[in-house]
């Protein structure tokens, strides 16, 4: 029920997108780290259930649990040397926004590649939306096999930058791609020049800069270098030093929440608040009215603990149902609304014989596919679902306030990540006895 974050990939990048691209490559396997959101296809491999003797303590005497990475943990040594084909961000290179920003983006861009012109609305929307804490770095790649003309927009975009104005002339020609790429190169030209005149350039001065030959060989050895690396797409980005897969508003909005997210994580597994031998539900109010949990102990120690210490330090006030399929379960326990972060820590999977998705309105906990990844997130399902059987810990179950549960609002976050926001959970009531 979750998904993986975005990861590292070695030196050749195959993009999720999509890319203007010169020439075919291979890239690494990608494996997923142990990060996730939820999916709506249940995991089929084998699970194994924890035998009951393992121990639901820690040496520190708090819930056995593992801390989950940041979404940009240091590299090591050996990925810092497969991406050293990237240089990191110097004075040479052009860049927008505050130095110490929390995402740094590293585009090797082509002004015509038309995937080139969706990114760039895309960062001009991020930018926007979060102007504290993105920093964009252009680096020109014109693939002047699919774009004969590329070269020449970006000696412009140079020409621009040695009189202060590069990011003006960046604008200037991606905002006007489809107009600016068809033209010849003379056209182009004196279009360029004649944007440099609105921007108050020196316009001889310009055209200098933008033919010199000093010009043309930085655009074109700096491609060449890439291209002898096997960098041969646009746009090829970098996040914080890693190639993304995935450079959409939406997908670069989810990575700064759940790092601004990750800033209040305390790093620690909950302590233990639960005694077994006692009954608990749990009482959820939403804009609708109430809903309330039967919660199972006994069966699933680790999940009803988890669940009852973030409900009483009120993590789940104001977080979302972020996935809700009317068809199939309601999902929620992201902070960050995206799906894609939690309380920031894992622990392992409590499978249950006697507990099953066969019948309506089951609380599990939601997980990535790998073992050991249950966390905060958690959902409870509309309908039987017995094909989640043995994949997900079963920690309760609805019994009362399911007409409230009927009217949460749909969300299908999975097709439309621009869904409005999803709706919220006002508190969470622990009742013990």
């Amino acid at each position: 029920m979750k998904k993986a974050k975005f990861l590292l990939i070695a030196l050749v990048l195959m993009l999720m997108v999509s890319a203007c691209q010169i020439e075919e490559t291979t890239p690494p396997p990608v494996e997923p780290t142990d990060s996730e959101v939820g999916t709506l296809v249940p995991d089929t491999g084998e699970t194994t259930t924890p035998p009951e003797d393992l121990p639901l303590l820690g040496e520190d005497g708090r819930m056995a649990c593992t801390i989950v990475e940041s979404l940009f943990p240091e590299l090591t040594e050996e990925q810092k040397q497969q991406l050293s084909v990237f240089p990191e961000v110097s004075d040479e290179d052009y860049t927008k926004g505050p130095e110490d920003a929390m995402l740094t983006l590293i585009e090797y861009t082509d002004f015509f590649c038309p995937y080139c012109g969706m990114a760039f609305q895309a960062f001009e929307d991020v930018m926007e939306k979060y102007p504290d804490d993105v920093r964009l770095v252009y680096r020109a790649l014109p693939l002047e096999s699919l774009h004969p003309t590329a070269p020449l927009a970006a000696q412009a975009a140079e020409a621009a930058g040695m009189q202060g104005k590069f990011w003006e002339m960046y604008e200037a020609i991606f905002s006007n791609q489809e107009t600016l790429a068809p033209m010849t190169a003379e056209e182009l030209k004196a279009e360029l020049t004649k944007h440099a005149e609105e921007m108050g350039l020196d316009v001889d001065q310009f055209v200098k800069d933008m033919e010199s030959q000093a010009v043309i060989d930085k655009i074109s050895q700096g491609a060449q270098t890439m291209f002898d690396a096997g960098v041969s797409s646009t746009p090829t980005v970098l996040a914080n030093g890693r190639p993304l897969g995935d450079w959409r508003g939406n997908y670069l909005s989810n990575i700064i929440e759940v790092m601004k997210a990750e800033e209040q994580m305390t790093g620690e597994c909950p302590e233990w608040v639960i005694d077994q031998s006692k009954t608990y539900t749990a009482t959820i109010k939403t804009k609708d009215g109430e809903m309330v949990l039967e919660l199972y102990p006994e069966a699933a120690p680790l999940a009803v603990n988890s669940f009852v210490y973030l409900a009483r330090k009120g993590f789940y006030d104001g977080v979302t149902f972020h996935r809700v399929y009317h068809t199939f379960m309601a999902q929620t326990g992201d902070p960050t609304g995206t799906g894609w972060s939690g309380a920031g820590y894992q622990y392992r999977e409590e499978i249950s014989p006697d507990l099953t998705f066969d019948e309506a309105y089951m609380v599990g906990v939601a997980k990535s596919s790998m073992p050991g990844t249950s966390g905060s997130q958690f959902f409870i399902t509309y309908v039987p679902y017995p094909s989640l059987n043995g994949g997900y810990t079963i920690f309760g179950k609805l019994i009362d306030g399911i007409d409230v549960f009927e009217k949460i609002t749909e969300r299908d976050a999975d097709n439309n990540p621009d869904a409005p926001r999803g709706d919220e959970i006002i508190s969470i009531v622990i009742n013990e006895k």
